[in-house]
């Protein structure tokens, strides 16, 4: 009897080694979170601005060098309250400095104009894109596997798609700039997919391999 437990021992430690290549979500969790905690989340931020004129809104990326933005129209209305709290948040952190005040006075209004400059440090948060800049405020992190397909060859390896949720872990100094209104969405979970390939050190999510 003992020799039979000698002899079953070292098949159940090959299963084990094998464990890696399993499809299993455990595994493709795993896969996928390695290169998510290596990958920075940048979203384009759009700040909407209202001219003092009352021309159509101006859309503004954050990440541009230069942001203006004025605090009221002509018939002296408060205008701009959203972005100028998010530019707020932005200061806050650092990432842009105020570059001076320009006072424009009407027949109704006295209107002032703040200027924003990018920072150095904010200038590390950018990315150029062909749709404009975007900043990065965070890392994502994998919260479950919804569901994966069986495993097929293709192109000489074999791959699986799989869809996952994704959860959207802001950096400290990014939080207060999530709080501000319109940009709560981004903190809620999202279905993501990828796909993974089979390697003879387990499974790999195919951002990693590029």
């Amino acid at each position: 009897m003992k020799k039979n437990l000698l002899l079953i021992a070292p098949v159940l430690m090959l299963a084990a080694c094998g464990d890696k290549n399993e499809a299993s979500e455990s595994n493709f969790k795993k896969s996928i979170s390695k290169i998510a905690e290596q990958q920075n989340v940048c979203l384009p931020l759009i700040l909407e601005l209202q001219n003092p004129d009352g021309s159509p809104i101006r859309k503004v990326a954050v990440g541009e060098t230069q942001i203006q933005i004025a605090d009221k129209d002509k018939s002296d209305n408060k205008i701009n309250k959203e972005a100028l709290s998010k530019m707020e948040a932005l200061v806050d952190a650092d990432m842009y400095q105020q570059n001076g005040k320009e006072t424009t006075k009407t027949e109704d209004a006295t209107i002032r104009t703040t200027s924003y400059l990018l920072t150095e440090k904010g200038a590390q948060q950018v990315q150029a894109t062909t749709d404009g800049p975007v900043f990065c405020i965070g890392r994502e992190k994998v919260e479950k596997i919804n569901w994966f397909t069986e495993p097929t060859p293709s192109n000489g390896v074999t791959v699986s798609k799989v869809s996952y949720q994704a959860e959207f872990v802001p950096e400290k100094w990014a939080k207060k700039l999530l709080k501000t209104e319109g940009w709560q969405y981004l903190e809620e979970p999202r279905e993501k997919f990828t796909t993974l390939i089979q390697t003879n050190t387990g499974w790999r999510d195919i951002r990693e391999l590029r």
